[in-house]
């Protein structure tokens, strides 16, 4: 026994000088268990909110958008017209020719903001657009990195 003592004796006083080796009280064990409590709260919170922030982002976004089919699409008016083919003056002509009097041109830039007209540019991409609210609105892409679509893929700039 008497070694026993004298061997605690000793470990305590090599404790003793190791920085940082309090032996923890009962109360201090309580603050961890406390904050350990109070962090996975939060963290739960914390979940429980970018949960509903996404869900009211992804119901206010539904709202806003509305989706159109394009015109060439299969089963659309224009399926099949090979529009993206064709120069924008040779896809305005067709438009009119085949009934279409409300057509409105958005044309794509570098650098610039989209401009919308009610003429067919004279050069640039066609993109097939959609129906909108009776107006049929087309796409021509003037970019210096546009590459056409559809059936015109990568071909020169018309």
């Amino acid at each position: 026994m008497g070694d026993d003592l004298e061997l605690e004796g000793r470990l305590s006083s090599l404790e003793a000088r190791i920085p940082g080796a309090e032996a923890p009280d009962v109360e201090r064990g309580r603050r961890h268990v406390r904050l350990a409590g109070r962090s996975a709260l939060a963290a739960c919170f914390l979940l429980l909110l970018t949960a509903v922030a996404t869900a009211g982002v992804a119901v206010v976004t539904r709202s806003d958008v509305r989706g159109f089919p394009g015109v060439e699409n299969s089963g659309q008016p224009l399926n099949g017209a090979n529009l993206e083919c064709m120069t924008p003056k040779q896809a305005e002509a067709y438009l009119v020719g085949h009934g279409y009097s409300q057509i409105v041109w958005q044309i794509e830039r570098d650098g610039l903001q989209s401009l919308q007209a009610t003429a067919a540019p004279e050069h640039g991409y066609v993109v097939p657009g959609a129906i909108v609210d009776g107006v049929l609105l087309m796409i021509v892409d003037q970019r210096a990195l546009g590459s056409g679509v559809g059936a015109c893929y990568g071909m020169p700039m018309p």
